[in-house]
């Protein structure tokens, strides 16, 4: 069931955004395979999207009433999803309250913080940050499901710590062993990529390799698929145990 009007998935407009029903699909997939399965209905989960961009999930887990984190090193974007979720709430007149505050460890800052709370309860907090960093200032097993959608590497790259990279495959290995700290027992990650520039088994082998047990079978194995000519999109699950 929506908790909001779904103008809060659909009114942004951008290029890059990824399909709405898309990040439905990653979303229900990740939390399906997670111990948590039982109780998508009945009780409040954080989702966590380390490079959120303009909040498509983040958006989706608002819309199952869900808790939302988010962590993106794009400036422009952290400014532009403060925006309109600021402007969106005020506009359906919901109650709320929204602050932005810098983060700071040992004197220095570390991220900026956008926190919203809606109607006194559910919680979205967005960090300005490099995800490769996420223990600078969040605790870990802070999430049920992690969720990302990587850069394809086409219009867009990955930052890592030796630069822009066109490849996921840096970032993943970067950001995996921090993301895997973020997640409860029985949580899962779930990613999707461009397979033109990462093969599914090189990224199946970073999960693996940060202790994650990579699901397989039906659902799992089997959704691969053709975006455009340069895009070939495919998604990988891991549960943490």
């Amino acid at each position: 069931m929506a908790h909001f009007d779904d103008d809060l998935l659909t009114i942004q407009k951008y290029a890059g955004k990824t399909n709405e029903q898309f990040t439905k699909l990653l979303l229900n997939i990740t939390l399906l395979a997670s111990n948590h399965a039982g109780r998508v209905l009945d009780r409040r989960l954080t989702v966590l999207d380390p490079l959120c961009g303009r909040g498509t999930t983040l958006d989706q887990a608002l819309m199952y009433g869900y808790d939302a984190i988010g962590i993106d090193n794009d400036g422009k974007d952290f400014d532009a999803y403060t925006a309109f979720i600021r402007t969106w709430l005020r506009r359906k007149r919901l109650k709320h309250h929204s602050e932005i505050t810098p983060v700071r460890k040992d004197k220095r800052t570390v991220a900026r913080r956008l926190s919203v709370t809606i109607a006194g309860e559910q919680s979205l907090t967005v960090f300005h940050a490099d995800s490769t960093e996420a223990r600078e200032f969040l605790k870990g097993g802070v999430a049920d499901v992690i969720v990302a959608d990587l850069p394809y590497g086409v219009t867009h790259g990955s930052r890592t710590e030796r630069g822009l990279s066109r490849s996921p495959v840096a970032l993943l290995e970067a950001a995996v062993p921090v993301w895997s700290q973020l997640i409860q027992p029985g949580g899962t990650i779930g990613i999707s990529w461009n397979t033109h520039v990462a093969d599914r088994t090189a990224a199946a082998e970073i999960l693996e390799d940060s202790g994650l047990r990579v699901q397989h079978g039906n659902g799992f194995d089997d959704l691969e698929h053709w975006v455009d000519q340069s895009i070939n999109r495919d998604v990988l699950v891991a549960r943490k145990h």
